[in-house]
């Protein structure tokens, strides 16, 4: 989809009508409160209320926000996932690293988790909390120091954890509730299908049987329940992938730092102790270079890319490429970051700690798209998280636009049950995809144009971009409510 007609779509105020998507229906008062919880039949099989397809960080995050609410105690809640929930769940995190999957929270979504009672079982040790973010580009020398300040008595802080960490406090927190939710694991989705009773009906791997009147799909970018329902994608392919690594630094650090190379960007996050995050955006032949790269040069790489010139990085690729001798690489790039360091001895504040050494084994990489959805519901159907938008990683807003679709969820499943009315019913459904789906449109616009703009190449476009950088950079005011708006 092109730049334009998202545009245009957008201001037209574009949004698919999820009532006209769904099937006529009539369902009364009476089917929505019945008490479906020991009904099972032999041909659609075991009665719930909600069935959530995915253990993934939003599908446990509903799960459990569902399982908290008062109004919802007495509904049947599943949760399926072809994982090893149990395992997770008991996840003893490595003393001396870091993993490279990681999830940035904004202050606003870990006040909903601490509300619910959720955070708490997360290792609270090993999350790391920041207010800052230095920006920089590197063609046109522009910079941004994002430090928040308290705006409405908040203070704007993001919080880095690790997905492990994050989906095993969820599960804890589910397996300490006395709440409504089955926790149904090692079980693949093989069918979902329509019946004549209007709920449909999921069939598991193990050869159980699930009957639904909402199923939520939390399945990731190629759900399987948005491919039943039936609802459309449409996106951009970025032609490059996320590389991701556990870095040690040579100092405590509690700052985040990206810089815009022509390559794409690279970015390192905060975690305690003097770890880091790298993600790192690259091409096909890029990435591959730099996964396969010595770890014993890694760390240099990274110096380089925060500090040397596109020029002269892509020279140092050059020479990985040619199969130079790691310590010949090592000796270049320690010479160019010496000049370098004599020639800036005042742009240190803007820079992150140098990388000391990378954490064993932990690179990894995932291709990188835009993907959106004609719509967040269909009959019966509702999805959150990757299943219902997928965005580029630059601005750390993918999970927090899942946690907000579950906290909208989850609201207006629990306003649905207190009137007593049925939870997968198309008035219920619209409620949710009139105040999510236009919202997830908007960010993702907003980050796609970010990357298109800083991977343009022009030097008139460079200039015009780094001017912008450091005209906001002059402008407090300015920046602590853009920080704000992108924290809530």
């Amino acid at each position: 989809m092109t730049a334009q007609r998202f545009a245009l779509r957008l201001l037209a105020g574009y949004r698919p009508s999820a009532v006209q998507r769904m099937a006529s229906t009539t369902q009364s008062r009476a089917l929505a409160t019945q008490n479906v919880t020991s009904q099972t039949t032999a041909d659609s099989g075991e009665l719930y209320d909600v069935v959530i397809i995915g253990g993934g960080p939003a599908g446990c995050a509903l799960a459990a926000a569902l399982g908290s609410l008062d109004s919802l105690s007495r509904k049947r809640v599943a949760l399926v996932d072809p994982g090893k929930l149990s395992e997770m769940r008991q996840w003893t995190p490595p003393a001396d690293a870091y993993l490279p999957r990681t999830l940035q929270i904004t202050s606003s979504n870990k006040r909903y988790l601490d509300n619910l009672g959720l955070w708490q079982w997360c290792f609270e040790d090993r999350v790391q909390a920041y207010n800052r973010a230095v920006v920089t580009d590197a063609l046109g020398g522009g910079a941004v120091d994002l430090a928040a300040m308290t705006l409405h008595g908040r203070n704007d802080t993001a919080f880095m954890v690790e997905t492990k960490n994050l989906v095993s406090g969820l599960l804890k927190a589910l397996d300490h509730s006395s709440s409504c939710v089955d926790v149904v694991e090692r079980a693949r989705v093989t069918e979902i299908e329509a019946t004549p009773s209007m709920w449909p009906v999921v069939t598991l791997s193990n050869s159980r049987r699930l009957q639904a009147r909402l199923i939520v799909g939390a399945d990731g970018a190629s759900s399987r329940v948005r491919k039943y329902a039936g609802i459309g994608t449409y996106g951009t392919e970025y032609s490059q992938y996320g590389l991701v690594a556990t870095l040690c630094l040579e100092q405590l650090n509690s700052s985040a730092f990206q810089r815009f190379l022509p390559s794409g960007p690279i970015a390192l996050l905060p975690f305690p102790g003097g770890f880091a995050n790298l993600v790192w955006s690259l091409d096909s032949e890029l990435v591959q270079l730099l996964k396969t790269a010595p770890e014993a040069i890694f760390g240099d790489l990274i110096n380089a890319a925060f500090r040397l010139t596109p020029a002269e990085m892509g020279y140092i690729y050059s020479l990985l490429r040619s199969g130079v001798d790691p310590d010949i690489i090592g000796a270049e790039i320690s010479w160019r970051l010496d000049v370098f360091a004599r020639n800036n001895p005042d742009t240190n504040i803007k820079l992150p700690p140098r990388v000391a050494a990378l954490s064993p084994r932990s690179r990894t990489s995932f291709p990188l798209r835009m993907r959106m959805v004609d719509t967040l519901v269909a009959n019966r159907v509702a999805l959150i998280g990757d299943a219902g938008h997928v965005m580029h990683p630059l601005a750390g807003q993918g999970l927090n636009m899942g946690l907000a679709d579950v906290q909208c969820l989850a609201q207006v499943l629990e306003q649905a049950a207190a009137a007593g009315e049925d939870l997968g019913s198309a008035a219920v459904l619209d409620r949710y995809n009139s105040q999510r789906y236009v919202r997830n449109l908007a960010m993702q616009g907003i980050v796609d144009k970010v990357w298109h703009v800083f991977g343009a190449h022009s030097g008139t476009v460079a200039t015009l971009r780094s001017l912008a950088m450091n005209g906001l950079d002059r402008l407090p005011a300015i920046k602590s409510r853009m920080i704000h708006a992108f924290m809530q």
